[in-house]
């Protein structure tokens, strides 16, 4: 759908996987696209840890299940990166829930979802870093819930959709 979208001038995708990046390649038929909409297109590897020209300009910025993946120390370069640097207009970020982690049957108590998770956030320390960067950046920032909610425990995946203030 938003391929087709005339509003969209230009649409890209970053990862640090080169698999990962073959794997969109593909799904998106990139191959078989007529140019008009295959040229809006970019698929790239790198790392939102580091400053990259790439991701610049660009008005939203999907961050879909990635800082947990970071190592903690990492972190500030991440922020720097996407806030100060890339700084686009809206930044839906997206990273899973450990206090819905008691939901799952087969997930034994302490462990994360995936192995490569370096941490995952209760629905308070996301909200504690996710005000932080809103404020240090001056961005606001509201929170929503994806997946079913358990009313103690919140959803799956928490999600907080920063809008830069200018």
């Amino acid at each position: 759908v938003l391929l087709r979208d005339k509003s969209i001038e230009r649409m890209a995708g970053m990862d640090v996987s080169i698999r990962s990046l073959e794997i969109a390649h593909k799904r998106i038929g990139l191959d078989r696209l007529p140019s008009r909409i295959k040229d809006k297109i970019s698929l790239f590897h790198g790392s939102l840890i580091y400053k990259d020209k790439r991701c610049s300009g660009f008005d939203v910025a999907v961050v879909m299940e990635v800082v947990e993946h970071l190592d903690t120390p990492r972190l500030a370069a991440f922020e720097r990166v996407l806030f100060e640097q890339s700084r686009p207009k809206t930044i839906i970020l997206t990273t899973p829930n450990r206090d819905y982690n008691v939901m799952w049957g087969n997930l034994p108590e302490g462990v994360m979802r995936h192995s490569d998770h370096r941490f995952e956030w209760a629905r308070d320390e996301f909200r504690e870093w996710a005000d932080n960067l809103a404020e240090k950046f001056k961005y606001s920032i509201a929170y929503y819930t994806i997946g079913p909610e358990a009313s103690s425990v919140g959803s799956p995946t928490q999600m907080g959709v920063f809008k830069r203030a200018d």
